[in-house]
């Protein structure tokens, strides 16, 4: 079986695609905003720029370019005329004000009495207040004047969200230079925060619970959320619940709040409602049930002029957008596209915008009208696809349906990628992901099960691998991949598996129970789960997926950590490791590799500096791909 020489340059050229993303309408309605990244490979930067879309013409403009990173914070000025967005450029934080008629004015945000601004969309917050003159944003505490040493009872944060300054809300006034004041207690991380009743007070999300955890891809934990009265600087509890609140949006010319619930605090990822209720915290109710469509909470509630809301809604691999309304059942907006995200709705005439795509159709903006029907889609995309996806569902042993999704070329394969999601209550979804086209590109299948514990297929299937990690969800990948290659009549070609994170883990799991893979690449995995406990910055993962800690539940443990059974491995194994991975620490890496190596298993490990959980440099996620491709190739045999 021969495979294509390993083109550096098209894996490249696939890395280095525009990426268009959150849009945002004026509040005056007409045109809206949003960012376009573009990653260089070269110089291993990402850089954006803010176009202009005015839907009286259906013109487009980039009005900005070079902002430094993905995915720049933006907000609009109330009167529409102008809009800003944050740059973080040579350590200094400013706000670039820019008005429609093409001027620009910074603000230094730098400020003695804060650190850095805190940016990562899960708790960042810039929104210009009702009046104008008033900026709400979340910024670390100053660091310290001199370090810790020796560092006693350290906390345990979460992956790039900062180890020791605690993340606050915080106003200033921009006629006033160096103004910023705390408006969030100390020794708590806050973040998140609306304005609410003409800018007298601000609705955040807080935990309080007084056990903290990891905040990037962490639900389980008590995000509540909290109320402050800026005339007297009082804090009060708003809403909580038997799970997390997070996403709070609000409908301001009635002072609605809708957010976003979880039933129980347990899985870091749930099946979650919508809610709404008053700004003082009263008239709360359910707009969806947690049984039934399962919200997304990376997409915040967009309020719609006639009363309704649209949220995102997990279902299967897509991502649909629902309008919900109190009192009627939720309905489904018809988009073309499977993958809907980011949606942002004009105040005035009600027009949906949003980014969609699919597995094999990059992402765009697009504008819908009420009911789904395309008004425009942006153009930035240069990627000339060749791939095909197909999703399909099979019966496991005990009756479990599972879908799985297959991304194939128009060619025939020279070998077939086992590629499982991580989490484990994540999912595989049909939105456009790089790497896996230029896998496909390069000959190969790659077969991507939903297993048991995945998202978007309700709580009970999203719970059915609590305490049997390892069990009847590896069992579903091996049935997805035979399944696949019984239909398409492969059984000769070479199968491959990779995954990250808790992909990593099956894929670690894998090799110490079957020698039907010619290679694998595991990619930050989780490979002891006794010593991940007291490494990770998510213990609670532990005590949730396995019903105790390594004191209560060694036994479990012990069986379901893959390095105990790399003694029997004789599969070729790559392992690649984030150098300041907190998520996932690197020595469950180093703990893998050493076992291999040690049982004579053709093993590396490669390591990525600077990189968290998520890889995200430029020239590190195209490396990633390379490398892994010229792993398996190598060892195709």
């Amino acid at each position: 079986m021969s495979f294509p020489i390993i083109d550096r340059a098209a894996i490249t050229s696939i890395f280095e695609s525009s990426v268009p993303t959150r849009p945002s309408w004026s509040p005056q309605g007409r045109c809206l905003v949003y960012s376009v990244a573009r990653p260089d490979i070269a110089t291993n930067h990402i850089v954006s720029d803010i176009w202009l879309l005015d839907t009286e013409y259906w013109a487009t403009e980039r009005i900005i370019s070079g902002i430094s990173g993905s995915d720049p914070a933006i907000t609009w000025a109330p009167d529409g005329t102008r809009f800003a967005y944050l740059e973080t450029a040579d350590e200094k934080d400013r706000m670039v004000v820019v008005g429609l008629n093409g001027s620009t004015e910074e603000i230094d945000l730098s400020d003695n009495s804060h650190g850095r601004i805190a940016t990562h969309p899960f708790f960042r917050t810039f929104t210009w207040a009702t009046t104008n003159d008033l900026l709400l944003y979340t910024a670390y505490n100053a660091p310290p004047a001199a370090k810790n040493d020796p560092v006693v009872d350290p906390r345990n944060d979460g992956d790039s969200l900062g180890e020791v300054e605690r993340i606050r809300l915080w106003i200033r006034d921009l006629k006033a230079p160096r103004s910023a004041s705390p408006i969030s207690s100390d020794g708590y991380h806050s973040g998140t925060g609306i304005w609410l009743e003409n800018n007298r007070a601000v609705a955040f999300v807080s935990n309080r619970s007084g056990t903290e955890e990891g905040l990037v891809s962490n639900l389980a934990q008590a995000f509540a959320l909290w109320r402050v009265d800026l005339g007297t600087n009082s804090e009060r509890l708003l809403a909580d619940g038997l799970g997390p609140v997070v996403s709070p949006t609000n409908r301001s010319e009635e002072d609605q709040i809708a957010f976003i619930t979880a039933p129980s605090i347990g899985p870091h990822a749930d099946v979650m409602a919508l809610e709404t209720m008053a700004s003082d915290g009263s008239s709360r109710r359910a707009l969806t049930s947690t049984t039934h469509h399962a919200v997304s909470p990376e997409s915040a509630p967009a309020p719609v002029p006639d009363d309704s809301w649209i949220v995102v809604s997990a279902e299967g691999t897509q991502s649909i957008l629902l309008r919900v309304r109190a009192g009627t059942a939720p309905l489904k907006i018809n988009h073309a596209l499977p993958h809907a995200t980011l949606p942002s709705v004009d105040s005035i005439s009600g027009a949906i915008a949003c980014v969609t795509q699919s597995a094999t159709v990059p992402p765009e903006i697009e504008v819908l009208d009420a009911n789904g029907g395309s008004f425009w889609r942006s153009q930035h995309q240069e990627i000339s696809t060749g791939a095909v996806a197909r999703t399909w569902s099979i019966a496991s042993a005990d009756n479990t349906n599972i879908q799985s999704m297959a991304l194939t070329s128009d060619r025939k394969p020279s070998g077939i990628i086992l590629w499982p999601h991580g989490g484990p209550h994540s999912r595989t979804t049909e939105e456009y992901r790089p790497d896996i086209e230029a896998v496909v590109s390069h000959g190969f299948d790659v077969i991507q099960p939903n297993f048991r514990g995945s998202a978007g297929y309700g709580r009970e299937f999203l719970l059915a691998d609590r305490l049997d990690l390892a069990g009847g969800d590896y069992q579903d990948c091996l049935n997805a991949l035979d399944d696949w290659i019984t239909t398409t009549g492969q059984e000769a070609l070479p199968t491959f598996m990779t995954g990250r994170s808790y992909g990593g883990y099956l894929t670690a799991w894998a090799i110490g129970h079957t020698n039907r893979f010619s290679a694998a690449v595991a990619v930050n995995a989780v490979t002891n789960i006794e010593s991940f406990y007291a490494l990770t910055d998510i213990p609670g993962w532990v005590k949730w997926e396995f019903g105790g800690t390594p004191l209560t539940q060694r036994r479990l443990i012990h069986e379901r950590s893959p390095v105990r059974y790399i003694k029997k491995a004789t599969t070729p194994t790559l392992v690649i490791h984030s150098a300041e991975d907190r998520r996932v620490p690197i020595a469950q890496g180093l703990e893998l590799h050493a076992a291999l190596r040690d049982s004579d298993v053709v093993t590396s490990f490669v390591r990525y500096p600077r990189e968290y959980h998520q890889i995200v440099e430029p020239a590190h996620r195209m490396d990633l791909v390379a490398r892994t491709l010229d792993w398996f190739v190598t060892h195709a045999s």
